[in-house]
């Protein structure tokens, strides 16, 4: 259904954000199990080193069986500043890290999905001034033959404020603002879940995207039989969070859910929670890799991490999907002449 795209410039939005299609019951799928790696690295502003350490993880689970690999959001830099992520991405088709592993994809005949951070290219109208330092955070899936399958850039930027603990004072600071829109553009269209031979249909969606249901409604709607979460977590939104909104989904949604993490500490100004996780649409967990509080030497696992990465295997059955969705029929069961409002522009709700 979903045709492969050979050239970036056949690229065209798919979806409006507030599109709902009509819903398609399942048929019966054919039993297939394929074997995936789950990542997780601790990506610097040295874009060659994480690209070695990237490769390094595929050539290791390709190794192991993976047919697949997911690393994570922001695999190819995490940068010190704003004017340094501008100066080190580029538009994907030159774009050193995802050429990079457009060209091991073809190597070694797996399928690659990396966060990555883009610029526009030269025939994309763009309503961003010339000025402007902001980039797109963007998810790519590689195909086999080492082309771009997909590009989906994150339309849910983390703007937030977050309450700090008390100080050994008993005086609580400020919350903590991070703002992603300061230096990324919020991108502009739902991609549809891409057919990938062995796993189905697999959705594509970055890190804070987990919280907004209506991209997991039009994915899933749209046949999505995976959900993908490329991500780098914080650490306070990692410990009290990140688990339980990702297995979650993969509840409410009968999906498996694949999570690549960032790890440990980028540079001074930033770390990422890590625990890259899997889970299966009946919420089993299938593989779980360390967060920041686990147990351990900290400036040993970061440089395990910044130098090699980690990754879990797992194996996808599509029969599991179909199994739940029988059990638990959520699809045909749906009030749409209720709540057909879902997806429509509608005012926030009060703070």
């Amino acid at each position: 259904m979903f045709l492969r795209t050979r050239t970036l410039a056949r690229f065209r939005p798919l979806l409006s954000p507030v599109y709902i299609p009509t819903y398609r019951s399942f048929s019966s799928t054919t039993a297939i199990m394929t074997k995936v790696a789950v990542a997780q690295i601790l990506s610097t502003h040295d874009v060659k080193h994480n690209l070695a350490v990237s490769a390094k993880v595929v050539r290791d689970a390709v190794a192991e069986g993976a047919k697949a690999v997911f690393l994570p959001e922001a695999a190819d830099f995490i940068a010190r500043s704003a004017q340094e992520t501008f100066e080190l991405s580029a538009p994907l088709s030159k774009h050193e890290y995802t050429k990079g592993l457009q060209a091991l994809a073809k190597e070694l005949g797996v399928v690659i999905s990396a966060g990555v951070h883009d610029l526009p290219e030269a025939y994309e109208n763009d309503d961003e001034p010339e000025s402007s330092l902001r980039v797109y955070n963007t998810h790519v899936l590689i195909g086999t033959d080492g082309e771009l399958l997909a590009r989906y850039r994150k339309i849910h930027l983390f703007d937030v404020e977050l309450q700090q603990a008390a100080g050994a004072d008993g005086v609580v600071p400020a919350p903590k603002r991070t703002g992603e829109s300061d230096r990324v553009r919020p991108g502009k269209e739902i991609v549809p879940p891409v057919a990938v031979n062995g796993l189905g249909k697999v959705g594509l969606e970055i890190c804070y995207d987990l919280r907004f249901p209506e991209l997991h409604i039009i994915q899933t709607r749209l046949g999505a039989q995976i959900l993908t979460f490329p991500s780098a977590f914080t650490l306070k939104t990692g410990k009290d969070h990140w688990a339980t909104l990702l297995r979650g989904i993969a509840i409410q949604f009968q999906v498996y859910v694949l999570a690549s993490a960032q790890y440990g500490a980028h540079n001074p100004q930033r770390s990422s929670w890590g625990e890259a996780l899997a889970f299966d649409p009946w919420g089993r967990q299938l593989g779980r890799l360390r967060s920041v509080e686990d147990d351990g030497d900290k400036a040993s696992i970061d440089k395990v991490y910044a130098e090699g990465g980690e990754y879990f295997l797992t194996d996808i059955d599509l029969d599991t999907v179909t199994s739940t969705r029988k059990q638990i029929p959520l699809a045909f069961q749906k009030r749409t002449d209720i709540y057909g409002v879902v997806g429509k522009e509608l005012p926030p709700h009060p703070i």
